[in-house]
């Protein structure tokens, strides 16, 4: 219902509006009368309506001067001028204030009427521009949120991106850096509110971009959880800014990517084709040089080295487990493929026994 507020200095033009028109017929309610300028103000503040209807001539302020105190404190109202015969010139200085409507006492009823059906359809046209428009911004911004964050992520995984969010890429940032996986509650989002630029998970640390001069609020919202804090920089630098902070603050170096891989070579175990360049370009999209120098960096072994190793004691732990099982085929379930003779030898380099000496000295059955 839009709220209508009536103003007059006569009681009876004033009363006389009041009861001659069918309010809720136009989708109104009447919500108060006022006898002067002073009065009308003071209730159009109070009671904020819609639709003033006023008397351009009255005792205090005048409909005038009401327009102007009204205009610079509630632009929104919308005013429909009543002047008398002579009053033109107060009429038009009401146009500059945006006043479409002014009827010439008397007025007759209908013409009250077409003035308020006509500024509520133009009411009811805002509202309907004004939830589209913010429909359409809610959708843009949940895009723009998902794009930065992805940006946000591939630059983390060192992975190149063509076509970074508009205006993001060389936004001042600094990162947070939490350890583990961890969410980002609508508490900490609202604190943060616009300065919260990106947000990502990362093998086991969760990264937030977040404007330079918000990064002390870090430790209001995060007060329990151990994290890092980067220098400020450009968010299209994150991926320098993770490396550089992580390696500074000790355990939280290289986790997201190395954990990556670690988990990687858990699912792939049996994966034939499971190196370092094909974990690399294949998997993680990154340079293979540089991944391998992180992995020894950070587990003090190369990956190749690791790879072994883990492939080596799943198949001793097989061995023992499951003894009616032929060396082959585990030789296969690890990825070695259907060449047993080469996973003797590097089983024997390993161990120093060959899987048929590992299982007799375990009391298993022969190497089939």
């Amino acid at each position: 219902m839009y709220k209508i507020l009536l103003a007059d200095d006569e009681r009876i033009i004033l009363d006389g509006m009041a009861g001659i028109i069918e309010w809720e017929a136009l989708g109104a309610s009447l919500i108060g009368k006022a006898l002067n300028g002073n009065e009308a103000y003071d209730k159009i503040l109070y009671k904020q309506p819609h639709i003033v209807i006023t008397d351009i001539k009255m005792p205090g302020i005048d409909g005038l001067e009401l327009i102007k105190k009204v205009s610079a404190v509630s632009p929104s109202v919308q005013f429909i001028v009543l002047s008398g015969f002579g009053e033109f010139e107060y009429a038009k200085e009401a146009m500059k204030y945006g006043v479409k409507h002014y009827l010439l006492k008397p007025c007759n009823e209908q013409q009250i009427i077409s003035s308020l059906e006509e500024i509520i359809a133009e009411l009811k046209q805002h509202e309907v521009r004004k939830k589209k428009t913010a429909h359409l911004k809610h959708e843009l911004d949940h895009i723009r949120s998902f794009a930065a964050d992805q940006y946000l992520e591939g630059l983390i995984a060192g992975v190149a991106q063509l076509s970074p969010p508009p205006s993001l890429a060389e936004k001042k940032v600094r990162l947070l850096i939490l350890k583990g996986e961890q969410s980002v509650d609508a508490a900490a989002k609202e604190a943060f509110g616009s300065a919260l630029t990106a947000v990502c998970s990362s093998g086991e640390c969760t990264v937030l971009a977040v404007a330079e001069n918000a990064a002390d609020k870090a430790a209001d919202v995060f007060a329990n959880r151990q994290i890092a804090i980067s220098q400020a920089g450009e968010l299209r630098n994150a991926g320098q800014l993770f490396r550089d902070t992580a390696e500074a603050s000790g355990d939280l170096h290289g986790s997201a990517v190395i954990s990556k891989m670690i988990r990687l070579v858990a699912d792939e175990l049996g994966n034939p084709n499971l190196s370092l360049k094909w974990a690399a370009k294949d998997m993680l999209f990154m340079n293979p040089d540089y991944l391998g120098k992180l992995f020894k960096q950070e587990t003090g072994e190369k990956f190749s080295q690791y790879v072994t190793r883990v492939r080596l004691e799943h198949a001793m732990k097989q061995m023992k487990l499951r003894r009616d099982v032929s060396v082959s085929e585990i030789a296969e379930e690890i990825g070695f493929g259907d060449n047993p003779k080469y996973f003797s030898l590097v089983f024997k380099k390993y161990t120093g026994l060959t899987p048929s000496e590992f299982r007799r000295k375990q009391g298993g059955a022969s190497a089939g």
